[in-house]
């Protein structure tokens, strides 16, 4: 039998057990049912929030995202991007997700379209080289045609005509190269600055409005042989865009200043506006390739070539001041350490001498085609540096042996006839390649 003591304490403990598990029940019980209250109220705002959410994700749909399309895909300026519909959702997971995708979205569209700018670049230079290639060839066979024919003769006149439009294509093939990526495709040795003024001046259409304003100490200046062409180039964009932007007279002139050079153009034709200015200044300073796939307007990409070959080179160009005709005025603007030295004086000394060699087998071959002939040949017209001109010589044509002297002016048929001849003879003395020898 149990002490009453014992089982007092048992009973004590069994009923303190059960009374704190009846308060732990309780209290469990008050906690659900305030969770399930607060449930019951969120419930009952969750459709606002729901509604809310749904709204700001179809407006991301219906209004934010076709103008992000139109900025950053199809190039349009000026159209806005509007942000968050609520003002209360910034800061929040949703303004955070929407912007996340922005940036997704942008850097898809760069990464795309650099792929295909690399890729449309590579081809458009490919096709390029080939056509470059094929109208040098073309410009070369009509110089050889040029130079065998007598200038002042309607058909020279023509391989001239012609000449100046392969030449006006050659640029343009320039012109993408450059804007490209790519160099212009010709090496040049060093050229004076009067040599480059007129290769420019020959390139443009209407080159005969160009007035060159010469001065020995400037003109006789060698720029380096790597850089004749870029400035060519460059010269040639102005001179273009003073002639298509004036009808009078397009004057060119060469200073010096303490640093270098400027060739400064200037035209009569309508001014540039405020908004022109900047946009030139801002295509002259663009030195990145040409992106292929935003370009709107290909005739205004002048002053882009210019920037391209500029940040290259080394060379500037500022089309910012007013002429004093009331039209632009471009500088061209060339450093020092831009200037070649010219050919050397035994660099010169060579030529003369290999001019001189030519010359005296050029006439040592017609003396042997033609015997007897030695005292009535007419002497050689000298250049001014004393050497006899280079002459090219073709076979005779067969015609009637007639006397070199013109006729008496009294006989107009006979001096007539006489005078025809001696141009004849003068022309086939001239057109035959140099080294070639008559054959019998």
């Amino acid at each position: 039998m149990l002490d009453p003591q014992v089982t007092m304490a048992i009973l004590g403990a069994g009923l303190a057990a059960t009374s704190a598990g009846l308060v732990a029940q309780t209290r469990t019980k008050r906690i659900l049912a305030a969770r399930c209250a607060g449930l019951e109220e969120q419930h009952e705002t969750d459709g606002t929030s729901l509604a809310a959410l749904e709204a700001e994700v179809r407006h991301f749909a219906e209004v934010t995202m076709p103008a992000m399309v139109d900025v950053l895909a199809r190039g349009h300026r000026g159209v806005p991007v509007p942000g968050l519909s609520q003002e209360e959702l910034a800061g929040t997971v949703v303004d955070h997700a929407h912007q996340a995708v922005r940036r997704l979205l942008q850097e898809a569209l760069t990464v795309s379209r650099e792929q295909i700018g690399r890729t449309a670049r590579s081809a458009v230079r490919d096709m390029i080289d080939e056509a470059q290639t094929g109208l040098q060839r073309c410009q070369m066979r009509v110089i050889e045609e040029m130079e065998r024919h007598p200038d002042g003769t309607t058909y020279h006149q023509s391989l001239m005509d012609f000449d100046h439009l392969v030449t006006q294509s050659l640029h343009t093939l320039q012109r993408m190269r450059i804007l490209t990526g790519s160099w212009p495709g010709l090496q040049r040795a060093d050229c004076t600055v009067r040599e480059i003024v007129e290769s420019a001046r020959g390139r443009i259409s209407d080159y005969l409005r160009v007035s060159y304003t010469y001065e020995q100490r400037t003109g006789e200046t060698y720029l380096e042989g790597r850089i004749v062409e870029p400035v060519t180039v460059a010269l040639t964009e102005l001179l273009s865009n003073a002639a298509a932007f004036s009808d009078g007279k397009v004057f060119v002139e060469v200073q010096a200043f303490q640093t270098g050079y400027c060739i400064v153009v200037d035209d009569g034709g309508l001014n540039m506006n405020p908004f022109q200015r900047e946009s030139a200044a801002r295509q002259l300073g663009q030195r990145e390739v040409l992106d292929v796939t935003t370009v709107q307007d290909t005739g205004q990409l002048g002053f882009a070539v210019i920037g391209r070959l500029a940040g290259e080179y080394g060379f500037s160009a500022d089309v910012t001041s007013t002429s004093p005709y009331g039209g632009v005025r471009a500088v061209l603007r060339i450093p020092l350490e831009l200037f070649g030295r010219g050919p050397t004086d035994e660099e010169i000394e060579a030529d003369r001498q290999a001019a001189t060699a030519r010359a005296g087998h050029i006439l040592s071959a017609g003396a042997a085609a033609s015997p007897g002939a030695a005292d009535t040949t007419p002497a050689q017209p000298a250049t001014s540096g004393g050497l006899p001109q280079r002459r090219r010589r073709s076979p005779a044509a067969s015609a009637p042996v007639r006397s070199s002297e013109p006729a008496p002016a009294d006989d107009p048929d006979a001096f007539s006839a006489s005078l025809a001849q001696l141009g004849q003879t003068i022309h086939d003395t001239e057109n035959t390649p140099e080294g070639d020898h008559l054959h019998d």
